[in-house]
């Protein structure tokens, strides 16, 4: 082998190495782009008692908290009127939790309670036993416990508890709802989410973003590793698997290899600006047409060349033995102030460019406004 065929075969093969480390560099596993149908989370909800608070409960004037407590009481025997319930010791809230998939009786979850009366704080309360709900009615969880993430300090003193009184100042930068706690694992699974999985033979998987080249990309992968035929994309947002024969009664292992194999996902090109901040994040594919912009003193040529001003071009030439009329200083920094830019470009090159020039965010997010009007961005420009 001579030299120039074994340079040529070392090129060859760093480029190969290149090109395989730059798509490896792109890829995720399937677990973090889908998941198998059915397998998610369900929301519980309820309506319970916090008992407990040192004066800053709900008022005489809200029976959210005291009928309910009432009727609690009733069936313990006890009688009493709502007017018999003296001071600000307690409050209705409501109680929201997230039960898992694969939840299992006796497994614990965390809670969430938000006063829903004219609560002040619910910081040393604590939670009476309540039934969560999911949206059939059915009871899956039972919460109580002590109400927590509440810091000393946020709610109001006993003496000063009046809603909407002048002093109520509540300190924005701790950013904490005096009304709103938690009980860590105060919820109690009773009931569990029946997923058969053994007798299926078939599984679908469905894409958190989907997207036609992802779900194509996805059943390759996996007839790629499973044999042909093994799955199918339904749409944009599903891939059908067939579970192979070895496979049968096993799905477990099966979705353990499905969701550790890598694929590269697709997306759609977006530009999000932030108005407060002025934050500009760019996804991949963001391409510019050949455009010209006017902004104020600023020109940006995109996919153009440098025309000359018709102004100037009109302009008489000075007369011999005359010198040229000199430009002000600040006249020459805003004829200066022209960008070019090459057609296709990437709208990262123009973000770039025009905060070389110190734009301001105010006069950035209007040009990616205005090209996006004129229908050169092809992106999908997100303001928040």
């Amino acid at each position: 082998m001579t030299n120039n065929s074994a340079n040529r075969l070392k090129v060859l093969s760093l480029f190969i190495f290149m090109v395989l480390a730059s798509q490896s560099a792109y890829a995720v596993r399937i677990k973090d782009l889908a998941g198998v149908r059915g397998m998610r989370d369900n929301q519980l909800t309820g309506f319970g008692i916090v008992i407990g608070l040192n004066g800053t409960g709900d008022s005489q004037e809200s029976i959210l908290a005291r009928k309910p407590l009432i009727n609690a009481l009733e069936r313990m025997a006890i009688s009493m009127k709502t007017t018999d319930i003296q001071g600000r010791a307690i409050a209705g809230v409501i109680v929201t939790a997230i039960l898992p998939a694969f939840a299992k009786q006796g497994q614990k979850i965390d809670v969430t309670v938000s006063s829903v009366g004219d609560a002040i704080s619910l910081r040393g309360g604590q939670l009476i036993v309540t039934p969560l709900r999911a949206h059939t009615r059915e009871v899956y969880a039972v919460a109580a416990g002590p109400i927590i993430g509440i810091p000393m300090g946020v709610e109001l003193p006993a003496a000063r508890a009046v809603i909407g009184a002048q002093d109520y100042a509540f300190d924005a930068r701790r950013n904490i709802v005096p009304t709103v706690g938690y009980v860590v694992g105060g919820g109690i699974v009773e009931r569990e989410i029946d997923l058969e999985l053994n007798s299926r033979a078939r599984l679908f998987i469905n894409l958190h973003q989907p997207d036609f080249t992802t779900s194509f990309r996805l059943s390759k992968i996996i007839n790629k590793s499973f044999g042909d035929g093994s799955a199918r994309s339904v749409d944009a947002g599903s891939v059908e698997v067939s579970v192979p024969a070895s496979y049968l009664g096993q799905p477990v292992e099966l979705i353990s290899r499905i969701e550790n194999l890598e694929i590269e996902p697709d997306a759609v090109a977006k530009v999000v600006v932030d108005e407060r901040t002025g934050t500009v994040v760019m996804g991949t594919n963001v391409r510019i047409l050949p455009i010209a912009i006017s902004y104020g003193n600023l020109s940006i040529r995109i996919g153009q060349d440098a025309v000359p001003d018709p102004a100037a071009a009109a302009a008489p030439a000075p007369a011999a033995g005359r010198p040229p009329q000199e430009t002000p200083p600040q006249e020459q920094a805003e004829e200066n102030r022209v960008i070019l830019f090459k057609g296709g470009v990437d709208i990262k090159e123009v973000v770039n460019g025009l905060n070389k020039i110190g734009i301001s965010n105010a006069d950035l997010l209007e040009v990616l406004k205005t090209i996006k009007t004129a229908g050169a961005l092809q992106a999908e420009l997100i303001i928040k």
